[in-house]
């Protein structure tokens, strides 16, 4: 197998070094007169389509209105809605901010809580 290697080579090196070799002129097989690029005519302008109108099958009526929006009144609050502390004893100025979330409107802090009765009770 080894002689078959350097034979395949020096029968190939002639192939590739003709490869390398320039041609004597690139243009050669070129035309050498230019053409002029054709006059382009811009195209014709299509007809434009009148908008047609198309009759509404019901006459347009304006909405009646009743003056601005009203303003929905704030939520009642609801005086069952208690909290208490750890020992059972009522807080005042704590009101339920959440489910299982009481806020204490004294020290801005929230506190979890769990229901107890008719209100929440701080953990």
């Amino acid at each position: 197998m080894k002689p078959c290697l350097p034979l395949l080579l020096i029968a190939l090196l002639p192939a590739l070094a003709l490869a390398q070799v320039p041609t004597a002129d690139p243009t050669a097989t070129r035309s050498a007169t230019t053409v002029a690029p054709a006059s382009v005519a811009p195209p014709p302008q299509p007809a434009r389509p009148q908008p047609q109108v198309l009759p509404s099958p019901q006459p347009v009526q304006p909405i009646k209105s009743t003056g601005p929006a009203q303003v929905a009144p704030a939520p009642a609050l609801n005086p069952s809605d208690k909290v208490y502390d750890r020992n059972g004893r009522i807080i005042p100025g704590v009101r339920p901010a959440g489910p299982n979330r009481v806020f204490d409107s004294r020290t801005g802090r929230y506190y979890d809580s769990v229901p107890q009765g008719s209100g929440q009770q701080i953990r």
